[in-house]
Order: structure tokens, then C-alpha cells, then sequence
């Protein structure tokens, strides 16, 4: 588990850096069973978080993005089900889903057999379907957006 925490350590700071991004500028924090990163793409905040797993003893790579607050309560359902029907319709490797308050978009997998091309793939997809839909949700059903535009 070790090697493979170190490999996945090194393919996301490679694929950080190859995004432009100064790598020890977004490193979030790190124990010895999670490292963080966080990024700025468009609209999207996003924090890249990989970590072991006792569990399974496997490591895993998981890219989330805040997308929006809830909105007010008679229009949770609607958009419920518009999330709902946005995760069956195939966002390709990224569904939406909540997080306290926050309705967020995530992008997991273990990170055995992981490549770059798909590390790259997961940050760059993620971010493109948060700062898709960020502002279109929250026009439809109320809410604020979750990270600052920039």
C-alpha cells in the first residue's frame, strides 16, 4: 500500500504541474493516509484528496467539487430530482451528490493500474461539469454558487 500511496502521490503532483499549477502551492495537507491538494479551475474549486483505505487496503483517488448551498426548502426536491436524472443521464465518471449543506460533484476510483491520462481526465472533467452546471442550477432552483468565480 505504501508504493502505491507514493506512485499516487507522484502521478497527481505530476499531472498538478503539467496543468500549469505551482505543485507546493496546492498541496493542502498530508498525513501518513491522506494527501490533499486543492485547485482553481474556472469557477471550480476543487480538492484532489488521495488516501488508504484499512478497510480494503487499497488507495484511492478522489477529485470533489462544491457546487452550490441548497436551495430553499420547496425547491430541494425538484432539484433532487434533476440531480438525480443528470447522474443517470451519464456525466461520464463524475455523478452529483451532497455533502452537508453542499451539493458537491465527485470523481473516485482506486488508483491500481492508475495513468496520468486518467488522473488528468478526472480534474479537468470534474471541474468542466461544475463550472457547467454551477450557474445553471443555481439560476433554475435558487441557492448560492459554492466557489468564487474567477
Amino acid at each position: 500500500m505504501e508504493a502505491e500511496f507514493a506512485e499516487g502521490k507522484s502521478l497527481v503532483e505530476g499531472v498538478i504541474g503539467a496543468l500549469g499549477l505551482d505543485v507546493a502551492a496546492c498541496r493542502a495537507k498530508e498525513t501518513d493516509d491522506q494527501a490533499s491538494w486543492t485547485l482553481q479551475r474556472g469557477s471550480a474549486a476543487i480538492l484532489v484528496t488521495l488516501s488508504k483505505r484499512v478497510q480494503d487496503g487499497g488507495v484511492y483517488l478522489r477529485v470533489i467539487s462544491p457546487v452550490m448551498t441548497l436551495p430553499p426548502p420547496e425547491k430541494e426536491k425538484a432539484l433532487f430530482q434533476h440531480l438525480l436524472e443528470l447522474n443517470a443521464a451519464g456525466l461520464a465518471n463524475a455523478a452529483f451528490g451532497l455533502v452537508n449543506e453542499r451539493v458537491v460533484v465527485v470523481s473516485e476510483r482506486p488508483t491500481k493500474d492508475l495513468q496520468a491520462a486518467e488522473v488528468n481526465q478526472m480534474i479537468v472533467h470534474l471541474a468542466a461539469v461544475a463550472d457547467t452546471y454551477d450557474d445553471r442550477l443555481v439560476k433554475t432552483f435558487g441557492g448560492k454558487l459554492s466557489a468564487a468565480k474567477g
